[in-house]
């Protein structure tokens, strides 16, 4: 299982360390891919697939299934762990959602989350207003 937030830095090449208390969870390769909101989502493989079969049930229609694998299927990559505990995460990937190189990473049980330092306070802070209704 994947828990608590651990605050990284992106390196100059896109690189990022993954905490070892999550990577070692982990085995190559992991599947990135943008999230529901401004972030990042690693999946192992395995969680990956269950989770697109499961969306995919979700809908009956031929079209809306073309359109949701659309969409899934080219905003994912395959990566590796390298042996110091880092990805790489492509450019194009970093300049659509925005991320910086300070950022959270967020262990949400079946996967992980990476969000921009920045957005994820913005977020946080957002939800605890809605909370507070």
């Amino acid at each position: 299982m994947l828990f608590g937030t651990y605050e990284h830095c992106m390196d100059a090449k896109q690189r990022l360390t993954l905490p070892a208390k999550l990577r070692n969870k982990l085995s190559n390769p992991v599947y990135l891919t943008k999230g529901h909101e401004a972030d990042l989502e690693i999946w192992s493989k395995d969680d990956f697939l269950l989770q697109i079969k499961e969306i995919l049930d979700q809908k009956n229609d031929q079209k809306d299934i073309r359109n949701i694998e659309r969409i899934i299927w080219s905003n994912t990559v395959e990566l590796d762990i390298d042996s110091l505990g880092r990805i790489k995460i492509p450019y194009n990937i970093i300049q659509s959602l925005n991320i910086e190189k300070d950022v959270f990473i967020l262990g949400l049980g079946n996967r992980l989350e990476i969000w921009s330092k920045n957005k994820y306070n913005q977020h946080k802070n957002q939800l605890v207003v809605n909370i507070n209704r």
